[in-house]
């Protein structure tokens, strides 16, 4: 009996033991929580790079001359984006183009421990981070980032723009040219059609512009070390101008490209109309593949409206994309162009257009070019959205 009892114990506790190895292996079974990806202020905060804002960046900017005293604006997003608007001073490091523009970058001279400051799209783009954790590896050790961006930026002051811009802006006749150079300056050689505001005399002549302040103007002197274009920049955008822009290159680039030029007073063409559709394609702005920002925001937003043969593909992350989404519109990250041509392609629609969006314009068309690299059939099916997207609580909107 004695045994018999011992056995029973023996038996009794391994089935406990048995029991409760079990419960722990179910819970090592139940599936992990979800885990939220990490915001950019996250990211940068574990990789140790400060954030800053709007007035520290207005500081470096300064008289819009660079000047290394004040700091180096470094620019992570795709060239086409950048040459369509900046901020002043600003030098292009594009994110996925690094081994390409680094070099000009190096030739800045910076000392290691120089003041730096990387941007991008705005809160959810994660190009600047990029940047600026690659430049700590290369020894940079006083690395900030503004992640607000350029979105931010161009709310509450004026851009610069690249000379591509400036010449699409001229050859089209879709903005107004303002010279800030002196009368005599102005008078010998100029962009023709340019509208004479010297900076000295902006209150003397500032009834010279004209009363349209939706209308787009360009501001430009004497090159990137003349402040002039800047300084009337500036004072228009005070006065409500909220669409002027900066060229810094200014004349001088202007001509040494071939550029027409003229005496001060020349007249400038009537306004060209914009680039019209390809026959049976979708409405698009001033340039082939760019669809045409009000067609999107009436058309292809609301999945109400949208025509049948349109897919939207948002190449946006997932965590943004949980932020908000439009109705219908398939997610497929740029990221996944690393998986090669045929990787990418084959998880496009087929048939009909296609539309790729993201936050700010600049993934978007990464993602277009790289379809048109990879040669897709009917490539002319192909468009992309240059606009600030913008998705809290489940809704999206675009500016």
């Amino acid at each position: 009996m004695r045994f018999m009892s011992r056995l029973l114990m023996v038996l009794s506790l391994i089935a406990a033991l048995m029991i409760m190895g079990c419960g722990e292996a179910a819970k090592t079974a139940a599936p992990a929580a979800k885990v939220e990806a990490k915001s950019q202020t996250e990211l940068a905060k574990e990789a140790g790079v400060k954030l800053i804002h709007f007035d520290d960046v207005k500081k470096i900017v300064g008289n819009g001359v660079w000047d290394k005293s004040r700091g180096t604006l470094i620019d992570a997003r795709p060239a086409k984006v950048y040459d369509k608007g900046h901020i002043p001073t600003a030098v292009l490091l594009s994110d996925t183009e690094i081994p390409k523009y680094y070099p000009e970058f190096e030739k800045l001279g910076l000392a290691k421990d120089a003041y730096i400051v990387t941007y991008c799209g705005g809160l959810k783009c994660e190009k600047s981070l990029i940047v600026a954790k690659y430049l700590k590896s290369k020894g940079y050790t006083n690395v900030e980032m503004y992640l607000d961006g350029q979105p931010d930026w161009e709310a509450k002051s004026y851009a610069d723009i690249s000379i591509s811009t400036a010449k699409a802006a001229f050859d089209k006749n879709k903005a107004v040219f303002i010279d800030a150079r002196p009368e005599k300056v102005f008078a010998k050689s100029t962009i023709p059609g340019s509208i004479n505001i010297p900076d000295t005399k902006f209150e003397q002549f500032k009834a010279n512009l004209p009363a349209d302040k939706g209308a787009v103007y360009i501001s430009y002197c004497g090159g990137y070390k003349c402040e002039k274009s800047h300084y009337v920049a500036e004072k228009m955008f005070e006065m409500g101008y909220l669409k002027v822009v900066t060229y810094s290159g200014g004349l001088p680039e202007w001509a040494q490209a071939g550029y027409p030029t003229a005496k001060g007073g020349e007249a400038v063409e009537a306004p060209k109309a914009a680039a019209p559709a390809a026959a049976g394609g979708l409405p698009i702005g001033d340039e082939p593949g760019i669809i045409k920002t009000e067609y999107f925001v009436s058309t292809l937003a609301d999945a109400a409206k949208r025509p049948a043969d349109v897919t939207i593909v948002d190449v946006r992350n997932a965590n943004e994309v949980a932020d908000g989404a439009f109705a219908g519109a398939i997610n497929i990250s740029s990221k996944e162009t690393a998986k090669g041509c045929d990787a990418f392609l084959g998880q496009l629609p087929k048939t009909g257009f296609v539309v790729f969006h993201c936050a700010s314009g600049g993934r978007a068309m990464e993602t277009y070019d790289f379809v048109k690299e990879c040669k897709a059939p009917n490539f002319e099916r192909f468009y992309f959205l240059d606009a600030y997207v913008s998705c809290s609580a489940g809704k999206c909107t675009v500016k």
